[in-house]
């Protein structure tokens, strides 16, 4: 039996806010507002714990005892600088990433520099980047590189193994892959990658056993490292038909995963000695959404699917992690449970609790003790009992395959409720999500149901669901959005005529073209930072300069200006009836602001009006909680201006 145990860490004010039940809508600027801290790591020993806490204009590493609850230390650099990632080195040190926030951009920036110290304050030094040292030794001077964390190397406590590009480099250019002293900057170098998009496949203890990747012409290639070596796989050798995942504690297994029949993905396991595969676990209907590991060896002893909320299986019925992660997911019923710790012979844990309407809460389970003991929460101010459930729907599209989703309806208000289509950017492989979805939980806070719709070209539910839609963004994607709204306009709980569309990225491509396509159906849309002119789009992404990543697009997005032209939203204009709140950010690299500009010229031609939200520091979304904060009341204000006429 698991004991619960609510001691909240009273000492530090700032970390807290009070957790108090709202009756009555919560003011904006609680959705707007970032989380109190990023990340907790828990010491190998146990005896401490590590978090990076937003702090005004930087983010600081705060080191806890965890007997007093009292901080040890904080870490930080300057203002507008930010500790990024940590891990812990051993019981006494700590290894941290950095990065900045320029006046001319709202979103962070890292130049790949690595740090570490130990928690007292002492021995600390920059590991990697630019001024890293200027030593006379070749092995400890700073390179003109981007370091990356690679690996921690749990059994040893000195070094750590970083990948390394150039500055100069373009992202197909190899990478160099060092181990570095932690203490005294002194690297090895211990291979470097035949490709630039490359991933490894490590053992336990950090040594190269594998990758994959795909040159600059797109194509995939498999390698085995031998010898110091690496040595491609032939073209008829079986792992080529895989994506290599990870091995198992003992490297006699190579995990891998696959679609099957073109459908979901399914789990294998490749047995190394054999030579060997087979299958460990496959859902019909969805994808495999995580994946449980025992800590510190990378065994896989369940995995995690979601639908309407989270489902797991367990692969091996007598493995004691994968037993104590189920005796705790049945404990937490209906939320996302996730385990940190260094290693199986940890007796202390971290564990993470998130569900639809909990954005994260950690507790340390006690193993031996079975009892868990609530830490912190990342929102407080967002009380559970007034967010919202997120169910999941399906619907039939208009050629009769299934279309999945999720509906957030409104509280405390009365129906038929005005309904906020919300769509999804991307759009290949990615999807909403059951879990906790905040401009979902702050429309229905503000009385309005939100559907978010799986489009096909969405991740999740396998491969045909994704491919079918590729060079469809303005037909069968706009279709399937068009199909979702009707089908939520015919239930008894949504006004049948009432309704808006937002989205940002390819989901602001789609509160354009979706109206476009259908000029009667939304009383308002809401644009934010999409692609309208793709030809412009197309010629100055951020992605199309990465050669192996281009060929991709081009298969997903066509290859030639027509195709581009006659799927921008530029091209139907003449069709609009909806009107429209535009939005973007000046510093936006995926989807460059001069795409909305040039939907903006080509209003202003034909004397349509529309809304204009521009913000020169903005990337590609907001994140400046005014900004972000400013977003939310204006859009608000816009759809109650226009949802009832």
């Amino acid at each position: 039996m698991i004991i619960f145990l609510k001691s909240l860490v009273v000492a530090l004010s700032f970390l807290l806010v009070a957790n108090t039940s709202f009756a009555q809508a919560l003011p904006i600027e609680f959705f707007a507002k970032k989380s109190q801290f990023n990340s907790i790591k828990l010491s190998p020993d146990g005896e401490h714990f590590a978090a990076t806490v937003p702090n005004e204009n930087t983010t600081q590493l705060v080191v806890f005892n965890r007997k007093t609850m009292k901080p040890v230390i904080n870490y930080g650099f300057g203002e507008h600088e930010h500790i990024g990632k940590f891990y812990w080195l051993n019981d006494q040190r700590l290894v941290y990433t950095k990065s900045y926030q320029t006046g001319a951009k709202e979103q962070k920036t890292n130049k790949g520099e690595i740090f570490s110290a130990n928690i007292d304050g002492s021995k600390r030094v920059q590991l990697f980047g630019r001024n890293s040292s200027n030593s006379k030794l070749k092995s400890k001077r700073s390179l003109n590189a981007y370091g990356k964390i690679l690996h921690m190397l749990p059994d040893d406590k000195q070094h750590i193994l970083v990948e390394a590009s150039g500055y100069n480099d373009d992202s197909d250019t190899s990478k160099k892959i060092y181990k570095i002293n932690a203490y005294n900057q002194k690297r090895k170098l211990i291979t470097k990658t035949p490709l630039g998009n490359f991933k490894l496949v490590l053992t336990r203890d950090g040594q190269v056993f594998a990758g994959s990747g795909k040159d600059r012409k797109g194509k995939k290639h498999s390698y085995f490292f031998n010898d110091n070596q690496w040595r491609e796989m032939p073209k008829q050798h079986q792992l080529n038909k895989y994506s290599l995942l990870s091995l198992n504690y003992d490297e006699s297994t190579l995990y891998l995963k696959k679609s099957i029949n073109k459908g979901t993905n399914g789990l294998f396991a490749y047995d190394i000695a054999r030579q060997e595969i087979s299958l460990l676990f496959n859902d019909a209907t969805v994808d495999i959404a995580e994946l449980i590991r025992e800590p510190g060896n990378g065994t896989i002893v369940g995995v995690e699917t979601m639908l309407d909320g989270v489902k797991y299986t367990y692969l091996d019925e007598d493995n004691a992690f994968g037993n104590m992660h189920r005796q705790l997911a049945e404990a937490f019923k209906h939320h996302d449970i996730m385990l940190f710790a260094n290693s199986l012979a940890d007796n202390v844990v971290v564990l993470r609790v998130s569900s639809d309407r909990i954005p994260g809460d950690y507790y340390l389970y006690n193993r031996d003790k079975q009892q868990v003991d609530f830490l912190l929460s990342k929102k407080p101010w967002l009380d559970p009992n007034v967010m919202m459930p997120r169910k999941a729907i399906s619907f039939t599209a208009r050629d009769g395959k299934t279309i999945y989703g999720y509906l957030t309806l409104p509280h405390d208000t009365t129906p038929p409720y005005k309904l906020i289509v919300d769509v999804h950017g991307g759009p290949y492989g990615v999807q909403d999500k059951w879990h906790f979805n905040t401009d979902a939980q702050m429309f229905a806070n503000q009385g309005y149901a939100v559907l978010q719709i799986n489009f096909r070209g969405s991740g999740g539910y396998g491969l045909d669901y994704k491919k079918i839609a590729y060079l469809k963004r303005n037909s069968l994607i706009q279709h399937d959005i068009i199909d979702g709204t009707r089908w939520a306009l015919g239930l008894n709980e949504i006004d049948d005529e009432k309704v808006c569309i937002i989205g940002g990225s390819f989901g602001g491509y789609s509160a354009l073209m979706a109206p476009l396509v259908e000029p009667e159906l939304y009383k308002c849309a809401i644009p934010r930072y999409g692609p309208y002119d793709l030809v412009y789009q197309m010629q100055h992404a951020d992605y199309m300069s990465k050669d192996s990543v281009s060929v991709g697009a081009m298969d997903k997005y066509g290859d030639n200006e027509q195709i581009w032209r006659e799927q921008s939203p530029l091209t139907y204009l003449e069709q609009l009836q909806t009107p429209l709140l535009i939005v973007t950010g000046g510093k936006d690299t995926r989807v460059p602001p001069q795409s909305a500009h040039n939907l903006r010229a080509e209003l202003d031609k034909r004397n349509i009006a529309y809304q204009w939200l521009y913000k020169a520091k903005e990337g590609h979304g907001f994140t400046n909680v005014d900004n972000k904060t400013e977003l939310y009341k204006k859009s608000l204000v816009f759809i109650e201006e226009h949802i009832n006429e």
